[in-house]
């Protein structure tokens, strides 16, 4: 007998855990949708072919460099130095460049995904909104007719009635088309056959903070985090590494050599100084909308706050006849849109203060990279103006 228990127990768990990793893959929420994006994303594959390839000839560029170091004791001269030292160099700042443009494109796809995600919730609101809206509409459209054949409703207000019953039902034919539209979005984007539904859209991760940092806190952030200024930061070291290096060789114009390199490192400085103005614009305009969307936030709470007043006072007028059915349809009709208003508003501040925090860390804005090294030409761009996969 205790035999038997112990196997239905076993085959009870076994099949509770399917059911369980079932409802797990049934699931959907925003991170589950930015990691399976990445993984898919042909343009990160190829981020990663590209960051492997440098990465190579930066270790094959260490063996060279190794082999020829044993000579350093014997020969200084400067085609040495620069083989075994600022060649590597120079090498490793680059795999630190594709590395860097590795990380910004995963931000700019995983904030694609979220906002892929985030359209689709807003659709599944509406639709259900829409739904029940058009349900209890249903439902007194039914009453109506009764009233009508009682003769306690004129046909016209009985008509007024039919009206906003079939205004639901377009409304929610409406949303449930675009529902499916941001349902094939998300699919595609994730590498999924299209037409795949999901049994729940998660939402508990979605959650806006209240308050935000000030203007000058998240520039400080931003220009102390953002890889393109550190990489211009790096490619200036560089170079003035490679200019006191250049010294040592003794070049036959000596004052030409100095001119020209001086002006290689007032390029860098120039193009860091410009990615540093940049960087200060992209934080002020992003913050603008974060603002933007903070205030429709509280806006949207404040109007969702008396539709619900509304609402409950119109119910109560109704059942002591104070106001017609077609009033009390209208206020439900106003407490349903600002109620997916303001779950609209809280969604869109929530992306904008995770694109904020992008912003203000590592970035999220895909930049292009030519790059060359002493062993090799490495000539694959990453793309500047990314799009979605298609899969």
């Amino acid at each position: 007998m205790k035999k038997v228990m112990s196997i239905f127990l076993v085959g009870l768990m076994l099949l509770v855990s399917a059911h369980t990793a079932l409802a797990a893959e049934d699931t959907l929420d925003i991170e589950k949708v930015a990691i399976q994006t990445l993984k898919t994303s042909q343009q990160l594959q190829s981020a990663d072919r590209q960051v492997t390839e440098v990465q190579k000839n930066y270790q094959d560029m260490l063996g060279m460099a190794s082999i020829l170091r044993g000579t350093l004791q014997y020969s200084n001269s400067y085609s040495t130095i620069e083989s075994v030292i600022l060649n590597p160099a120079k090498m490793k700042v680059m795999v630190t460049q594709v590395t860097n443009a590795k990380v910004v494109l995963s931000n700019y796809i995983r904030l694609s995904s979220y906002q892929a995600y985030i359209s689709l919730l807003k659709a599944s609101y509406a639709e259900n909104i829409q739904q029940g809206l058009m349900n209890d509409l249903a439902a007194d459209y039914k009453t109506a007719q009764q009233q009508e054949s009682l003769g306690l409703i004129s046909p016209s207000q009985l008509r007024l009635t039919q009206i906003s019953y079939l205004q639901a039902q377009y409304a929610y034919d409406s949303a449930k088309k675009a529902f499916n539209s941001a349902s094939m979005q998300v699919n595609n984007l994730m590498g999924e056959d299209i037409t795949k539904q999901f049994s729940s859209l998660q939402d508990y991760n979605i959650v806006p903070a209240g308050q935000i940092k000030s203007l000058d806190a998240y520039i400080g952030l931003a220009l102390a985090n953002r890889l393109e200024i550190a990489d211009d930061q790096s490619q200036l070291d560089i170079d003035k590494e490679a200019f006191e290096y250049g010294k040592s060789a003794m070049p036959t114009d000596y004052d030409l050599y100095c001119q020209q390199e001086q002006q290689t490192l007032d390029n860098d400085q120039n193009a860091l100084d410009l990615d540093k103005l940049k960087v200060q614009k992209n934080i002020t305009e992003t913050y603008s909308s974060l603002q933007g969307a903070m205030k429709a936030m509280q806006a949207q709470k404040d109007l969702d706050d008396q539709a619900a007043s509304n609402y409950q006072s119109a119910e109560i007028q109704y059942k002591n006849s104070m106001i017609t059915l077609q009033d009390f349809d209208k206020a439900k009709v106003a407490k349903a849109q600002a109620d997916m208003n303001y779950k609209n508003s809280q969604m869109d501040a929530w992306l904008a203060q995770t694109m904020m925090g992008l912003a203000s860390g590592a970035g999220y804005v895909p930049f292009t990279l030519n790059l060359t090294s002493t062993s090799s030409h490495v000539n694959k761009l990453l793309p500047s103006n990314p799009i979605h996969d298609n899969h």
